[in-house]
């Protein structure tokens, strides 16, 4: 519209015009060039093809449209009389039986004599556009000033300019005063019936549709009160303004009921509240709620500078939400206590959360299911976690999915300490998720040492081992990302290359091995430990294994970067010496570390881990300690700081069994 006036000749500030009537005609003289719209209501004729629309309208008072049948809506229509002001309304129903859409025009007016309200006209058309088998409805609202005799002109329906449809004409009989009175209205028994009658009228309809406090008035009478309280209470009905006469008539119960749903107040009386009349308690309002983190990972497992932080944002919130709630009480509950107790867990604070759960009754707490996850859950924080299984067995067979599932996850977590795979209990928990598909996954990885090459390897028949001389040193001194520069060597023959074939399902075979001197080394026979299948929740197939392979005798002294192949991939490591075999599994963010000897996870293995960004630049991105089970997740944060990630340089320290460094690229995403 604006584009279409902007290219129109029509003056910014219009010229004066001059217009007269003369009867029904009318005179219009522009003082300058302007547009005309014109409308106007001319007497149709009915249409020669009759179009089967049915049209038909009925006036109700404003708010009181409806009354309760049998527990049905019933509309309350209004057609003997009228009283002067009173806002009335027309229901105007329009509908299309027929199967072809119609486009309608629907004439509109108010009653002579009537004025309209709620931004209504005199007269105005309607254009409807009806599906087929489709109603609409169109209201509209009046009241009359004054009293009378008054005719209306009835909705009238067009199609194309021609009359289809309309309703029958009606004269309003506007009174003064109502002369029909409806007694078994509640407007009416709430108003001038007796007390006894309008008790018996809540008694015997739905209290839930009706506007109680048009009694309200009654309720300064302590007999009426204690009586319609009583009765509305019984079918469950609830009115502030009834209900806040208890305060008037020093009644308890209500003046509590009263209370409670007084918004406003509670807000401003703080969090938790005891006393006679005002118990408010957070969970209950909703104002506060126990929030589940799964999981929640911290990239520092030790505090950096004098003062903690949290640095998620979202756990940080309501870390101190519990706080202010602990505030408004002296002492802490049982409930409370294991609050404070799970929060501790999330910040790693080991210590003090063990301190606080040994506070803690259990004989006080309404169930005794999350304590005892608890007491498994710390368990683990022990050198041999053996309350825990007794703890888990217990809930082997409990009825909720969630906590069975999370006391079986920790006896697989027992089962796997002790030797056994990994097994999916939840199916829908991420990290067994990665755990499970890391298991399952081919995958190797090797340590070199006491010049002896160890390749731990999953789901491989063999891989192909390449040996080049190297300075180690130098190398080191100039990257910390020392296994960066083993790109370099492929453009660079090896000194040597073997073919190693690995362990199959059930035992590796001896495979010769040519060490330069003709007469060959062999490697040790690895048995290969299947997982163990339970009920069909361990769904680890993974075939597992460790190879060990001599040095060939002229690389006994050197500096060699051995790079293997195999599954896809290829890993290189410096040869230098420790204890350590640690596992990386790269495509889910996960390693483990064992004993190079015994093959036993080593649990508490500090890891620090170091990412490489993609202008070459790196920073800290983690640290922590490995499990029980010697596994550490060393990708995972609450952060998209993995998205950033090129490389990491992964540096895992024992203080019985050395240190070793370890790069891997980030988990495809």
């Amino acid at each position: 519209m604006m584009l279409a006036l902007a290219v129109l000749d029509l003056p910014f500030e219009p010229a004066k015009h001059e217009s007269k009537f003369d009867g029904p005609q009318m005179t219009l003289a522009a003082g300058s060039p302007m547009i005309v719209f014109h409308e106007e209501v001319k007497a149709a004729q009915p249409a020669a093809d009759k179009v089967p629309i049915l049209v038909s309208q009925n006036f109700f008072r404003h708010g009181d449209r409806h009354r309760q049948e049998n527990g049905e809506q019933i509309d309350k229509y209004v057609a003997d009389e009228f009283v002067i002001h009173t806002v009335y309304g027309c229901q105007v129903v329009v509908t299309n039986p027929t199967s072809a859409r119609q486009k309608l025009t629907v004439l509109l007016q108010v009653p002579k004599g009537a004025i309209p309200v709620a931004n209504g006209q005199q007269t105005r058309s309607v254009h409807v556009d009806l599906q087929p088998y489709h109603t609409q409805t169109l209201d509209y609202f009046f009241y009359f000033p004054g009293a009378g005799q008054y005719p209306h002109f009835p909705v009238h329906v067009a199609k194309n300019g021609e009359l289809i449809a309309f309703a029958t004409p009606s004269t309003f009989n506007v009174v003064d005063k109502p002369t029909k009175i409806d007694t078994e209205s509640w407007d009416y028994v709430s108003q001038y019936a007796s007390a006894d009658d309008c008790l018996k009228f809540l008694n015997g309809h739905n209290v839930h549709g009706l506007n109680l406090e048009r009694m309200a008035w009654r309720m300064h009478d302590a007999k009426f009160f204690d009586a319609a309280i009583s009765l509305l209470s019984t079918r469950h009905a609830f009115n502030m303004t009834l209900w806040s006469y208890g305060l008037k008539h020093n009644h308890v119960a209500s003046t509590r009921e009263f209370l409670q749903h007084s918004d406003g107040l509670v807000n401003e009386c703080g969090g938790r509240l005891v006393s006679a009349l005002l118990t408010i308690d957070p969970v209950a309002r909703r104002t506060y709620e126990h929030l589940d983190y799964k999981p929640l990972v911290n990239a520092r497992a030790h505090r950096l500078g004098q003062q903690r932080q949290i640095v998620n944002a979202k756990f940080n919130e309501q870390y101190h939400r519990s706080l202010r709630e602990f505030s408004y009480q002296r002492s802490l509950t049982d409930d409370d206590l294991m609050v404070v107790t799970y929060d501790l867990l999330l910040q790693d604070r080991i210590e003090e959360s063990l301190s606080t759960f040994a506070r803690v009754n259990p004989e006080r707490l309404p169930t005794r299911l999350q304590y005892d996850y608890f007491q498994a859950y710390l368990d683990f924080f022990t050198d041999n976690p053996k309350l825990a299984r007794a703890i888990a067995a217990k809930y082997t067979d409990y009825p909720v999915d969630r906590w069975r599932n999370a006391f079986a996850s920790i006896k697989a977590q027992l089962d796997e300490i002790d030797g056994a795979g990994p097994k999916k209990i939840d199916t829908e928990d991420r990290n067994q998720d990665q755990t499970q598909l890391a298991a399952t996954n081919p995958n190797f990885d090797f340590t070199v040492e006491a010049k002896q090459l160890t390749i731990n390897h999953q789901n491989l028949g063999e891989v192909k081992v390449s040996y080049y001389l190297m300075d180690v040193e130098l190398l080191f001194s100039r990257n910390p990302f020392v296994q960066q520069f083993s790109g370099q060597f492929s453009l660079i023959q090896p000194n040597r290359v073997d073919t190693v074939a690995l362990a199959d399902r059930k035992q590796a075979a001896a495979v010769p091995v040519d060490d330069g001197t003709g007469s060959g080394s062999t490697a040790e026979p690895t048995t290969v430990q299947e997982p163990p299948k339970s009920d069909g929740t361990d769904v680890t197939k993974a075939t597992q294994g460790s190879k060990k392979v001599e040095l060939p005798n002229d690389l006994h002294n050197k500096n060699v970067l051995v790079e293997i192949t195999g599954g896809g991939q290829t890993k290189t490591q410096a040869y230098y010496s420790n204890s350590l075999a640690v596992q990386l599994i790269e495509n889910y963010g996960q390693l483990k570390v064992t004993h190079a000897t015994t093959n036993k996870p080593i649990a508490k293995a500090y890891v620090k881990v170091y990412a490489q960004r993609p202008d070459g630049s790196s920073r800290f991105y983690k640290d922590g300690y490995t499990d029980l089970r010697g596994r550490f997740d060393y990708s995972s944060l609450n952060t998209n700081d993995l998205d950033a990630v090129t490389k990491f340089s992964v540096l895992i320290m024992s203080d019985e069994h050395g240190a070793i460094v370890k790069e891997a690229n980030p988990p495809k995403q």
